[in-house]
């Protein structure tokens, strides 16, 4: 599809990439985002300028992606663009080489010139903020020597510091947070780009001028990004009892890896903000929903091993998702359904027998303070679901006033349990009947086998460029989860994948569900904790429907791939909408019969 000289591309099933084939300025692309935005259209759900690219994400609806695509491009010539703030000068103090640098050398000898040529080199340009991506903040910056242009690692560091000044291709930038990258690291910068606490959290925007200025050692080592952002000022569970404040549960072991999550951060991409939320968004909803809750509820995501919680008042619960083995104080509970628990009812859970990620659902919801319109935790941007952080022992968590329906079926379990003089009761069926459960169903496996999950696919913008060879292995051999593995994407093993093209491409929009293939030919399928922008080339997409199935599996199992088409992957994302909506209803009914 195509508008004078902009290309539309679908990236994904719920989202497109407009893509300019002509000249743009940095400025003109921020604008026309804006302008996208304010259009309001009803699947819109936020735009992310880059590189010679906007990305629209969709909402999760029933519209059809090329019905949005069509409505997008009849706009585009009938918009006026917004008229951005002046840019700003920032200067950045940056210590350069050893320790805060440890790529400075190597790339001083791909570019054929001395470490100390390349600092005068990489400092002396005055850059442009082409865009904001990758991790919040994370300036993209124009104006780079092309001598000092240098290729990504062939495999991402799995943490690179907060404040690392890198280069990948023709660009240099700036990480505000610890996180995962590819990039050559040259130098460190003192100064926090992303300050959650301040006003206006984000240091640069698109149009900024930043010049870097050479230093010996920092100034103000505490400006160095590694401390917590902001402190969220939840009181001890000391504090809250003097403050008759009461918990709704308290941690006496936290598990592997307990978080609070909701459906995400969205509307923050275009500052670099991941959407994040729960890995499995199928199984959130379905718990909330068993307890009455509003779907986007904040609830707790469990991972492998679940760790036990002190129940500090009555609650009715829901566990959907993995099965890790719940109890209340030693007796085995049911999953998909809802539960009341009496106060002081230790919960408890064991490892996973079955998928990797349990979500725990309180009436009411979770609450912790709601930061950029999310209450996810973030441990990546350290924000978010509370603490900045996964949970630790002595965390205490309270609730938000429950509903109605939820008010009136908590009485009825409260009766039941009374009546079998019980600590716990719970109705007689569960959602494993609904089609909703066969994503659960599917993911049972003991942990110590490994199994093969099939995943359907859309290909990628850069399918092509990929060898026959490579094209043909991604449907035909399987791919290993590897241990590395966490939220913000799975590392896979396998045959290598191998692109023709060798020149760096610039960093676009990307979604869960991608499919990326570093130059080290294995792939990396992006999670829900993903950035919004990214620069390895896309080989395909798993499709939206199937990112439950994604969530649910665990380092060891085997990814296999099965190439569909966008109205099979609409469909399918449709059926799953319907399910929830006919569950939703019958809470409902079912809390007032």
């Amino acid at each position: 599809m195509r508008n004078s000289a902009i290309s539309v591309q679908p990236l994904g099933d719920r989202a497109l990439t407009l893509l300019w084939t002509g000249p743009v300025s940095t400025a003109a692309l921020a604008a026309k985002a804006r302008a996208v935005e304010e259009l309001a259209f009803p699947w819109f759900q936020e735009a992310v300028p880059a590189y010679r690219t906007i990305t629209i994400h969709l909402c999760y609806h029933t519209f059809s992606l090329k019905l949005a695509a069509d409505e997008l491009v009849r706009s585009l010539d009938s918009i006026s663009d917004n008229q951005l703030p002046p840019p700003r000068q920032v200067e950045l103090p940056v210590v350069y080489g050893g320790e805060q640098g440890p790529d400075l050398a190597e790339s001083a000898k791909r570019s054929g010139i001395t470490e100390q040529q390349f600092v005068q080199r990489h400092a002396e340009a005055a850059y442009e903020v082409a865009m904001i991506g990758f991790a919040p903040g994370f300036p993209y910056l124009n104006g780079l020597n092309n001598t000092l242009a240098q290729p990504r690692h062939s495999t991402p560091r799995m943490k690179v510091s907060a404040g690392a000044v890198g280069i990948a291709g023709n660009q240099t930038g700036v990480y505000p947070v610890a996180s995962p990258g590819g990039w050559q690291i040259i130098g460190r910068t003192s100064k926090r780009l992303f300050r959650l606490e301040a006003d206006d959290p984000f240091l640069l925007a698109p149009g900024d001028i930043v010049k870097f200025v050479p230093v010996e050692e920092f100034e103000e080592l505490e400006e160095l990004a590694e401390a917590p952002i902001v402190s969220q000022d939840i009181p001890t569970p000391e504090e809250a009892k003097r403050n008759q404040l009461i918990p709704a549960l308290t941690v006496l072991k936290p598990g592997l890896l307990t978080t609070v999550q909701d459906l995400g951060r969205k509307g923050w991409q275009r500052f670099g903000v991941s959407v994040g939320g729960a890995m499995d968004e199928a199984a959130a909803r379905t718990a909330n929903l068993l307890v009455n809750n509003d779907e986007d509820a904040a609830v707790l995501e469990l991972t492998l091993i679940g760790g036990s919680y002190l129940i500090e008042q009555d609650l009715l619960i829901s566990l959907c998702g993995a099965d890790l083995e719940a109890t209340a104080n030693g007796e085995r509970l049911p999953m998909n359904r809802p539960v009341y628990l009496s106060q002081e009812t230790t919960l408890s859970f064991g490892r996973a027998v079955s998928g990797c990620r349990a979500y725990l659902a309180i009436s009411g919801g979770i609450d912790v303070p709601y930061l950029l319109g999310s209450r996810s935790a973030d441990p990546r941007a350290r924000m978010g679901g509370g603490f900045g952080r996964a949970l630790k022992t002595g965390d205490w968590l309270g609730s938000l006033q429950s509903s109605e329906q939820a008010d009136m079926l908590k009485a009825k379990l409260r009766k039941k349990m009374i009546d079998s003089h019980a600590r716990w009761s719970s109705v007689s069926w569960c959602t494993m009947g609904w089609p909703e459960g066969a994503a659960y169903q599917a993911t049972q496996t003991n942990l110590i086998e490994s199994r093969v999950i099939t995943l359907r696919v859309l290909l990628g913008a850069e399918w092509e460029e990929f060898s026959p060879d490579s094209r043909k292995r991604l449907f035909n051999e399987p791919y290993r989860i590897e241990a590395s593995s966490d939220r913000m994407g799975l590392r896979l093993s396998g045959g290598a994948i191998i692109r023709d093209k060798h020149e760096e491409l610039q960093s676009h929009g990307v979604v869960s569900g991608t499919i990326q293939v570093p130059p080290n030919g294995q792939p990396i399928i992006l999670a829900a904790a993903c950035q919004p922008t990214g620069g390895y080339p896309k080989i395909a997409h798993v499709i939206s429907a199937d990112l439950p199935l994604l969530a649910q599996a665990v380092p060891g199992d085997w990814l296999g791939f099965k190439l569909t088409d966008i109205g099979t992957a609409e469909q399918a994302l449709r059926e799953r909408e319907k399910d929830l909506a006919i569950l939703k209803a019958g809470m409902s009914m079912f809390a007032r019969s």
